[in-house]
């Protein structure tokens, strides 16, 4: 299945931006919104463009599906809170010098989960054990640009999960 959504790279100091989630035929199929919880977040967001990046996902009737929330500064963590999911996830950047590569790890289920990005390409990757089950390629670096994200194999995870965590790791990670 493919999706893509598109956005605009200076939207990233500024809040409650939403943008359409398309499907391979065009359709809408969800909407994403990046949001601060409070005042505070947003002021220290202006300065500190990375810090306190919270993402919602929706699907069409506007019900929200999953949401991550920063719940770290010193060490990069987020929150995952959804409906697909009982339990809430914590997302923790693992990255050690992002010069070279980007890493956000998960545990769902006792599955592992990644999500990579190594520097001077356009791929973010998924991992699941191991094993890519996400694919998302970007279009180029400049304003307006498209994601195009490609699940390349059957998951647990529900997709409008990665999705939200897909768009997180790259605005925010």
């Amino acid at each position: 299945m493919k999706y893509d959504f598109c956005y605009d790279v200076p939207t990233r100091i500024t809040s409650n931006i939403e943008m359409d989630v398309l499907n391979e035929e065009g359709k809408v199929v969800y909407s994403l919104q990046k949001y601060h919880r409070n005042i505070w977040q947003k002021l220290l967001a202006l300065h500190f463009t990375t810090w306190f990046i919270n993402i919602s996902i929706k699907n069409m009737e506007g019900s929200e599906l999953e949401k991550v929330e920063d719940i770290g500064v010193a060490k990069r963590k987020w929150l995952l809170k959804g409906s697909a999911n009982t339990e809430e996830l914590v997302l923790t950047d693992i990255s050690k010098f992002k010069m070279t590569e980007r890493i956000l790890q998960f545990n769902v289920d006792g599955k592992n989960y990644i999500v990579s990005k190594k520097a001077n390409t356009k791929q973010t990757i998924l991992y699941e054990n191991s094993d890519a089950i996400v694919i998302m390629e970007e279009s180029g670096k400049f304003p307006l640009r498209k994601n195009y994200i490609y699940f390349v194999k059957e998951s647990r995870m529900p997709e409008s999960a990665v999705i939200c965590i897909l768009h997180l790791f790259e605005i925010g990670v």
